[in-house]
Parts: structure tokens; sequence; C-alpha cells
């Protein structure tokens, strides 16, 4: 229902991830890494920035809502807003690692 005003929409579904949907196009979910939350007043925030570098620097939406969940997944394993989000270097760093657990 949402397609119809929107022609592409990203759904932050906390712990469970992110959905992806296009129209004509099958959606996508991607699973959050899974941590033990401290805070998650930040998530979002840093979810939505996470997002909006990777895909300003080109990378394929697939990669972009993994790159970005993985630095909300940092963000809520630390208290505070502003204070949570992580670096870029701490952000590659887990996403190599593959876990979006602390560096």
């Amino acid at each position: 229902m949402l397609l119809r005003a929107v022609p592409e929409v990203v759904i932050t579904l906390g712990a469970a991830g992110s959905l992806y949907a296009a129209r004509g196009r099958e959606p996508l979910t991607v699973p959050a890494p899974r941590v033990r939350a401290v805070d998650t007043t930040a998530a979002g925030d840093t979810f939505v920035g996470a997002l909006a570098v990777a895909l300003g620097e080109g990378r394929p939406v697939p990669e972009a809502l993994r790159w970005a969940s993985v630095a909300a997944s940092l963000s809520v394993q630390r208290a505070g807003a502003q204070s949570s989000m992580p670096t870029r270097t701490e952000t590659d760093a887990a996403a190599l690692a593959g876990d979006g657990a602390t560096p």
C-alpha cells in the first residue's frame, strides 16, 4: 500500500533488522546483527545516517542496508544518543568482522 505513494521504502524492524521494498521488485529483508542492547535511543538516527552515507557512496541497496544495520547495532550497545553513534572506522571494522559487536 505504501508503494502506491512512494517508489521505494525502507522500514526498520528493530532487532529483526530492516525491510526494503520497491515497486516491481521482490521485498528484501536484512537481519540485524544479534547484540545485547543497552540503549536504543539513537538506533534509528544511526541507521538512517549510515544508510544515507552508504547509498551516497553508490553501494548497492542490500550492502547499504547491512552496513547501516551494523552501525545501528553498534549504537545500541552504548548509552546515550550522540555519544552512542559509532565512527566510520568502528562500523567498517564491525562490518568486516560480520557480527556487529563493538570492536
